[in-house]
C-alpha cells in the first residue's frame, strides 16, 4: 500500500520553495544575530565557499538549473535551442558571477576575522572564550584568560587538560 500523499505539481513546488526558504532564513539568521564579522562570513561561505565551490547553495541552484536545461533538450519546439542557451547562461551567472562577487567580499572581510591563538588561522568560527585548558583544570576559578580559538583547537586544549 502506497501511503505517499499525492501532491499536485504546484503543491510539490510550493513545498520545496518553503523548505528552501526555511534554509535560507536559517543562514540569514545565523549571520545577522550579531555584529561580529565571523558569522557573516560563515553565512556567505554557506552560499559560496571559494575553497569548495561545488558545495554551497549557489552550486545547488546552478545544478538544478543545469539539470532542468538538460531535461528540456528533448522538447520539440522551435525556440528550445534559445531556451537552453538562456538557461545555460543563467546557470553560469548563478555560480560564476554571484559566486565571484561573494569570493571578493570574503577576501575583503578576511582581515577582520579573529585569528586562532593555537593554529594561527583566521576563520569565521574563531571565538574569544575562556581558556578551555585552565577552565577544565580549575573550574572553581572565574578569571580564566580569554583567548581566540577555533572549535577544533578549543577541543584540543580541553582534551589536553
Amino acid at each position: 500500500m502506497d501511503r505517499t500523499p499525492k501532491l499536485t505539481l504546484d503543491q510539490e513546488l510550493q513545498a520545496a520553495v518553503a523548505i528552501v526558504r526555511v534554509g535560507l532564513d536559517r543562514i540569514r539568521d545565523a549571520a545577522c544575530r550579531t555584529e561580529a564579522v565571523g558569522p557573516h562570513a560563515a553565512a556567505l561561505q554557506a552560499l559560496y565557499d571559494p575553497a569548495k565551490p561545488d558545495a554551497g547553495v549557489l552550486a545547488f541552484v546552478a545544478d538544478v538549473v543545469g539539470t532542468i536545461t538538460v531535461s528540456m533538450g528533448d522538447v520539440d519546439h522551435d525556440d528550445i535551442e534559445r531556451v537552453t542557451e538562456l538557461l545555460d547562461e543563467a546557470q553560469g551567472h548563478v555560480q560564476d558571477s554571484t559566486g565571484d562577487r561573494i569570493r571578493h567580499a570574503l577576501a575583503l572581510l578576511e582581515p577582520l576575522l579573529q585569528r586562532c591563538e593555537e593554529c594561527g588561522q583566521q576563520k569565521p568560527d574563531v571565538e574569544v572564550m575562556a581558556d578551555p585548558f585552565s577552565t577544565a583544570l580549575y573550574p572553581e576559578e572565574n578569571d580564566h584568560r580569554q583567548i581566540p580559538l577555533c572549535p577544533p583547537c578549543a577541543t584540543k586544549r580541553f582534551e589536553e587538560s
